[in-house]
């Protein structure tokens, strides 16, 4: 039975404002997903997707957990694989998503980590995690975040962030090779930075638009799909109309500067794309890591945003829940983008959670 928006319950939150309609008519949980498979994975983090020319979709997970675990909070991650992957084919998803197939190892007993740690790294202390990707041509570059961590204490609590990183695969193979920057390091941009690529989205002006999430303000940085492995052609939104200025210019520099967030709330990962139905550009994202999903809207891509409006509330199974990785997958819509579905993600059970959500 869909959960109607009206209903101010612990599932579904409305808008505060009566004046204001929804943007989200129904909520329906479908549940845990990709736990019905072959390789013993009881637990997954991240997973973003992105269609292929096939018309399949590659999702991508962070630390994947093989067999019993209680929860991923104190858990130890020496042994845990740190990135894996899944090829997902079109379907209806209206009862879940019933067909997929991970990328295994090589005696097909495994999951199989997608990018690899480099010699000098630890998986004891190191972990890779992938955040978003996109096809260009035959290729797919695959953003993810390099974190360093105290093995022996909880991975919320303790992890630094290192920088992001780029990593490029032949579509198909998804050997992924990690690209160096300019510096000579892994990281094309670092941890004192927005990490660039929690969600990429290419727009009929040609550009790759990257958002990257510093703290949890929210930036944009652009690039063409040709040169998306060199780091000076990027450029950075540094200013942007907003709410109380709407008249504000939209201006891009080859230099970074702080002077454009977006929006704010955001525990790094989301999903933003255009929305036909709503003819419109859409955030979904969870609302600092608590048990919140939100969504916005904007007219443009560069803003301005409007506030969140959170459309869901799960229900808390501990009180040190940590709800992250919201988003939505815009492959699977269906209804021109009437109907959505969105992932995520609670440190208890540590499995992507997916929801049919019914727009207004």
């Amino acid at each position: 039975m869909p959960l109607a928006a009206g209903n101010l319950g612990s599932d579904v939150l409305a808008v505060e404002s009566a004046a204001k309609q929804p943007i989200c008519q129904s909520v329906r949980d479908l549940g845990l997903q990709f736990l019905d498979n072959p390789l013993r994975i009881t637990g997954q983090d991240g997973a973003t997707s992105t269609r292929l020319p096939s018309g399949d979709a590659f999702w991508l997970f962070g630390d994947t957990i093989e067999g019993p675990f209680d929860t991923i909070r104190n858990h130890d991650l020496t042994d845990v694989v740190s990135n894996t992957a899944a090829i997902v084919p079109a379907q209806n998803v209206a009862q879940g998503i019933k067909q997929f197939e991970h990328l295994k190892t090589a005696d097909g007993k495994r999951p199989r980590q997608v990018i690899e740690f480099a010699q000098e790294e630890s998986k004891a202390r190191h972990r890779l995690w992938p955040i978003h990707s996109v096809c260009v041509n035959d290729q797919i570059y695959a953003f993810y975040h390099k974190i360093t961590m105290d093995s022996e204490v909880d991975v919320f609590e303790t992890f630094e962030l290192n920088g992001m990183g780029i990593a490029r695969a032949r579509i198909g193979e998804y050997r992924f090779k990690r690209l160096i920057g300019p510096d000579g390091s892994r990281e094309f941009w670092k941890g004192d930075q927005p990490g660039f690529g929690v969600f990429v989205e290419q727009l009929p002006d040609g550009y790759l638009y990257l958002w990257g999430c510093y703290w949890t303000g929210m930036f944009l940085a652009r690039t063409r799909p040709e040169r998306i492995e060199d780091l000076g052609s990027y450029e950075y939104l540094v200013t942007a109309p907003t709410l109380a200025r709407p008249e504000r210019p939209v201006a891009w520099s080859s230099v970074f500067e702080p002077s454009a967030v977006l929006f704010e709330g955001v525990p790094n990962e989301l999903s933003v794309s255009y929305n036909p139905y709503l003819k419109c550009h859409i955030a979904i994202h969870v609302f600092h890591r608590e048990n919140k999903l939100a969504i916005r809207t904007a007219p443009n891509i560069v803003g301005p945003w409007s506030e969140a409006e959170v459309f869901y509330r799960p229900k808390m199974l501990r009180p040190d829940d940590l709800f992250t990785a919201g988003k939505e997958h815009p492959e699977l819509r269906r209804e021109d983008g009437r109907v959505l579905y969105v992932t995520y993600v609670n440190s208890s059970v540590y499995v992507p959670h997916l929801l049919e959500v019914t727009l207004t």
